[in-house]
């Protein structure tokens, strides 16, 4: 039988342990690492979850994480930090619909539909109804004893995988908006020197500088 396929770094043993101390996160602020939001009330499960992944990386990127331990604290790093890629969300805290509530407030209020949300409960009583989970968009849901070191490795890679698709088709769709706007303008001018200053602003945009310092030079 061939061995179970694992991420590099993880233990064959994998369930979920609690360390004595909580390791030191990678800097908030790396652009280089992937940002994952923890939000629970037990500070266990900030210290286990940074444990179980913040020895690995995932597409080559380690991670970052941020800690709230409240719905309300949520909101307020969120109002605040435009980047994450991930939320590991309790549903139970406050009370019994705080996490819902708070995955409302993402997607609703902030309107910010890359970000990917996984819903995590110590009390399966608390379970999101089905259509809570596909009408707003939660990657998965599991309860903590479920969540080995594995297993927790697989859907926050998942989730990643998701969020850089997100982007990347965003960024997509901004870029031909800007090519389609830049189009309708040029078009609309009715001499060769209006448009050849509207190209040099556009191709300046593009660069990032000034339209005074770009050159346009013909090879001899």
């Amino acid at each position: 039988m061939p061995a179970p396929n694992t991420p590099p770094g993880a233990a064959q043993d994998d369930d979920l342990v609690f360390a004595d101390e909580t390791p030191a996160d990678p800097p908030v602020k790396d652009g280089g690492a992937w940002r994952v939001l923890i939000v629970d009330d037990d500070a266990d499960v900030h210290s286990t979850t940074t444990f179980a992944l913040g020895a690995l990386e995932m597409h080559g990127r380690p991670l970052a994480f941020l800690h709230a331990y409240s719905a309300a604290e949520a909101m307020d790093v969120l109002a605040r930090e435009h980047d994450i890629a991930v939320i590991l969300l309790d549903v139970v805290m406050e009370h019994a619909d705080a996490g819902l509530h708070l995955v409302r407030h993402v997607r609703d209020t902030l309107g910010r539909h890359d970000v990917r949300i996984i819903l995590r409960t110590g009390q399966p009583g608390y379970a999101p109804e089905m259509d809570a989970i596909r009408g707003y968009d939660i990657n998965d849901y599991r309860t903590k004893s479920e969540l080995t070191r594995t297993k927790l490795y697989t859907s926050v890679a998942a989730a990643i995988r998701a969020y850089e698709q997100i982007r990347a088709l965003e960024d997509s769709r901004t870029g031909l908006a800007e090519v389609v706007r830049a189009n309708t303008e040029l078009m609309a001018m009715h001499t060769v020197g209006a448009m050849t200053l509207g190209i040099l602003r556009e191709v300046a945009a593009l660069a990032g500088q000034p339209a005074d310092g770009v050159l346009c030079a013909c090879p001899p």
